[in-house]
């Protein structure tokens, strides 16, 4: 049977002329979901601020950390290996044995990580009552992953609401659970067995959202699992140093600036670090697609790459415009007047987020045709980027300095991103003369929003608005987007 001949529904799926509607929908589900676990996140943050001691919160959140960075490391670029695997796999036997490959190298490889947490822990002589804590959500952590493996089927589906679903349950589930806890007057352990039941409940969910509990079956296949981690690892170790990459700056302010500098800093940070999310799970969508594109239909993949590149240019210039617009009044509601100096910090910092969104988009186009190696370049140049630029910048503009340097590091990520795309397949690189007449409108309305005698929010509302209403007009948003209101998106080639 051929590659073609054996495509079924997820084959299906990616190759429909529903495919880009979905996907540009799917995105914007995803990221409402993402909003909602961060207003649940914050809710049950509230909730431990005022129930736990000040030392007891901070031994919560020091857990919660080394669980979350062991979470992080055990995915080892699995998820987004495992979502363009199963896309290409060939037959429906193909992808039930990567699933339950998936399965197997996340119970194998998270325990070890939380054992390795403990061990840090102990070495670094953390009280008894953190200990457990690392051993209860670890456990947690491992349910979660499992969930994590079973979405991959959904997504690649492209049932971007039941693989929202399956993520946000766990979210509620914690913070549910942290509310009961807290009405009852429940010790501090059991906030970490918490976690333990959220994951259990998104596994559940994800079950039930599949069909089939045979989903949760492990497979023992070594050669398969060397072969998933060697195309895994070029992803994983290029996250690594994206995380040294992302938080640079902030370890440069706190050598170089003064301590007040490096709070305004890392405040803008964190509103930006946060925003970032949107453009990984509104781009992120469109990857199942991709990857399958890369596969069997590179004319597809040059076309859904010069629609998801000039939606993304498009995305993150309107967010950022509306940001830095509004950045004193944000920073206000979200610190109070003690934080105001970093809102011009903010206003410059946020414009690192149109880099953001492309970088995604093009990221995951090198992945889509097997050229991942090349992201663990592409982030080096972006540490050895700010790192240059950073000291000398720091040293003399002190916080807005890390903005700026920031804001190029971004633009030399997205220059190396195209510059490998180019060398491995010059017919998938798009076209940038749409970005340069996006750019072109958005300096206009970033002008006048600053210019206009009212208030900041509506200043920013208005600005980000006309921009997108122009870009529309000139058709510098793709059909796509407008036409994933109502079916009948497709790209060509599509079936």
């Amino acid at each position: 049977m051929s590659g073609a001949e054996a495509r079924s529904q997820t084959g299906a799926a990616l190759e429909s002329r529903e495919a880009g509607g979905r996907v540009i929908r799917g995105g914007l589900v995803r990221s409402l979901g993402y909003a909602a676990g961060a207003v649940l996140t914050a809710a049950a943050s509230v909730l431990l601020l005022r129930y736990l001691s000040v030392a007891d919160f901070g031994r919560y959140v020091t857990v919660m950390s080394v669980v979350a960075i062991v979470g992080g490391l055990a995915d080892a670029g699995l998820t987004l290996i495992g979502q363009r695997e199963y896309a290409t796999a060939p037959t429906e036997r193909a992808r039930r044995a990567l699933l339950a490959d998936l399965v197997a190298l996340r119970l194998v490889i998270t325990p070890i990580g939380v054992l390795l947490a403990l061990l840090f822990g102990l070495a670094v002589g953390y009280e008894r009552p953190m200990l457990e804590g690392i051993a209860l959500a670890g456990a947690g952590t491992v349910l979660a992953v499992v969930a994590g493996s079973l979405v991959v089927p959904l997504t690649t589906q492209l049932r971007f609401a039941s693989a929202t679903a399956v993520e946000l349950t766990r979210q509620a589930a914690i913070a549910i659970g942290i509310a009961c806890l807290v009405a009852i007057g429940a010790p501090f352990a059991a906030f970490f067995l918490n976690h333990i039941a959220a994951g259990a409940v998104s596994v559940l969910v994800a079950v039930l959202l599949i069909g089939s509990a045979r989903a949760l079956r492990p497979r023992f296949a070594p050669r398969e699992w060397r072969r998933l981690l060697a195309e895994a690892l070029p992803v994983a170790a290029s996250s690594v140093v994206n995380v040294v990459y992302m938080r640079a700056l902030v370890i440069l302010m706190s050598v170089l600036a003064s301590a007040q500098a490096t709070g305004l800093f890392a405040t803008s940070y964190r509103v930006v670090e946060v925003l970032v999310g949107v453009p990984q799970l509104m781009v992120g969508a469109a990857f199942p697609v991709l990857a399958h594109a890369g596969a069997y239909d590179r004319e597809r993949l040059a076309y859904a790459m010069q629609r998801s590149t000039e939606a993304a240019f498009v995305a993150g210039l309107a967010l950022a415009i509306a940001v830095s617009i509004a950045a004193r009044p944000a920073i206000e509601l979200l610190g109070g007047s003690r934080y105001e100096g970093a809102a011009p910090v903010l206003s410059i910092h946020v414009f690192g987020l149109v880099g953001a969104f492309v970088t995604q988009a093009w990221a995951l186009a090198l992945v889509s045709i097997r050229q991942q190696r090349a992201l663990i370049t592409v982030n080096l140049v972006g540490l050895a980027t700010v790192a240059a630029l950073g000291v000398p910048l720091v040293m003399v503009l002190g916080a807005t300095g890390a903005a700026l340097a920031a804001v190029v590091g971004e633009l030399a990520l997205a220059g190396s991103l195209l510059f490998f795309l180019v060398r491995a397949d010059s017919s998938t690189a798009p076209d940038l003369r749409p970005v340069a007449k996006a750019l072109a409108i958005a300096a206009a309305c970033f002008a006048v929003g600053h210019l206009l005698p009212i208030a900041e929010v509506a200043a920013a509302f208005l600005a980000s608005a006309s921009f997108l209403l122009v870009a529309w007009r000139l058709r510098l948003l793709p059909r796509e987007v407008t036409d994933a209101l109502w079916p009948g998106s497709r790209l060509p080639g599509a079936r």
